[in-house]
């Protein structure tokens, strides 16, 4: 359990440069300037609030865990991405943070006050929370280790809790040490003019992360329901403003409180009579199973104008070519995974790898997971059954016609994958692919 833990904290702390997170370091970076002219005390304050913050997240997220385990279902890492409610709950946050930096309305992400009882911290327990949800499409290294175990039917509830908790406190660790080490101050720039303009940069970032939030709603759910929930982001903009103009601190309690439920009532109603999740229609055309000619079959060539062709997941299409002995690559992705679309750009489509994959011509077959589907679940838990390390996606494998499977780390590499792509076309030369 000690050795889980502390891979659970490295995976935690590695976090911090994976590409869901890079929006909220500018947050994190701009409370570490805003803090250094409060006293050590009110810093360190500040710090445990920010800690306390990831690690609720990941604690609650972990108690989610339990209530799934608990039902039968399965649960993966990241998995959560799979259903437009959750992702809805993620836009509309960032873009809340995003008009608040931009000056629409005033929220203390940070404490600026100082006058004792109005210093709650609780702009950093909100910062810290926000950054732990940022984090949660992220797949890094050591984090799937530590995320199977919590995962797995063997880890009980407490431990399961435990896992997640170190995994919010490792993400905190950076923010922390910051707050916690004597005489920090002195070598941070100083409070200025400068910082609004950072603020609202970091503004524009957090609205091009709503963005991309919302490209994966895109492929989820029908156009009429992607353009309601727009609108109602246009309503949650418009009732922040209205909080700020009218209902703002220096607004007499009553109509703070009045104006809190025009805001609340206001976008729960729009919410109950506007906004829907319909999903389409699911694709029913498969892709052909073999490209034919004459009485015969061929193998379709696997790179096309420069670009490797992928072809969608299909099991029947999977088991017809593993029949004539034919390897066929997995390459498990989505388009919330920042992690996955990563390693695609860096170390799949490449021109070493799309020569490997044309000397071998094993067939790249991409599993998209961006929208639930059963058959695609039931294959992540089938190839991942025997690996106690790994729990979801990102995912490479090779299946061969003998059933055995070629799965490759979590962490990979252009040289690696060629490396595997050799060793398949080894054991079954595409020369002898038979022919029907």
């Amino acid at each position: 359990m000690l050795a889980i833990l502390a891979v659970a904290l490295a995976g935690g702390l590695i976090l911090n440069i994976m590409p869901c997170v890079l929006p909220v370091l500018a947050l994190k970076a701009f409370s570490v300037v805003e803090h250094a002219r409060h006293d050590a005390s009110k810093r360190r304050m500040h710090g445990i609030a920010y800690t306390m913050g990831t690690m609720s997240l990941f604690i609650a997220l972990a108690i989610v865990v339990l209530v799934i385990k608990a039902s039968g279902k399965k649960f993966g890492w990241g998995m959560q991405f799979q259903h437009p409610e959750f992702i809805a709950v993620m836009t509309c946050i960032v873009f809340a943070f995003a008009l608040n930096a931009l000056g629409v309305f005033e929220l203390a992400i940070s404490s600026n006050r100082e006058d004792g009882d109005e210093d709650k911290f609780w702009g950093s327990f909100g910062n810290g929370l926000f950054a732990a949800l940022m984090s949660t499409p992220c797949s890094a290294p050591f984090l799937g280790t530590a995320v199977a175990f919590a995962l797995g039917a063997e880890a009980a509830p407490y431990q399961t809790v435990l896992v997640f908790a170190t995994i919010g406190f490792g993400l905190a660790i950076p923010y922390l040490m910051l707050t916690l080490i004597p005489g920090v101050s002195r070598f941070l720039p100083k409070p200025g003019a400068w910082m609004e303009t950072v603020k609202q940069v970091m503004g524009f970032l957090l609205l091009a992360t709503a963005v991309w939030l919302m490209r994966t709603m895109l492929l989820q759910v029908t156009p009429d329901s992607m353009a309601s929930f727009m609108f109602f982001l246009v309503a949650l903009g418009f009732a922040l403003w209205l909080g700020g103009r009218f209902g703002g601190v220096a607004a007499p309690p009553f109509r703070r409180w009045l104006i809190r439920g025009v805001q609340v009532g206001g976008l729960a109603a729009f919410g109950y009579f506007f906004v829907s999740f319909a999903k389409p229609e699911a694709l029913t055309a498969g892709p052909a199973i073999l490209a034919t000619t004459g009485g015969g079959t061929k193998t379709e060539p696997v790179v096309k104008d420069g670009h490797l062709l992928w072809t969608p997941y299909n099991k029947d299409r999977l088991a017809a070519e593993n029949a004539r002995h034919r390897p066929v690559f997995l390459d498990f992705t989505a388009n919330w995974c920042a992690s996955c679309q990563t390693n695609d750009k860096a170390f799949i489509e490449t021109d070493v790898v799309r020569g490997a994959f044309e000397r071998s011509g094993v067939l790249p077959m991409k599993v998209d997971m961006t929208v639930q589907d059963d058959d695609m679940d039931a294959m992540v838990e089938d190839v991942l059954k025997n690996e106690k390390g790994r729990s979801g996606i990102p995912i490479y494998v090779i299946i061969y016609p003998d059933g055995s499977r070629d799965l490759l780390p979590l962490v990979i590499t252009s040289a690696m994958v060629t490396e595997h792509l050799d060793s398949a076309a080894k054991k079954y030369p595409a020369e002898k692919f038979a022919s029907n």
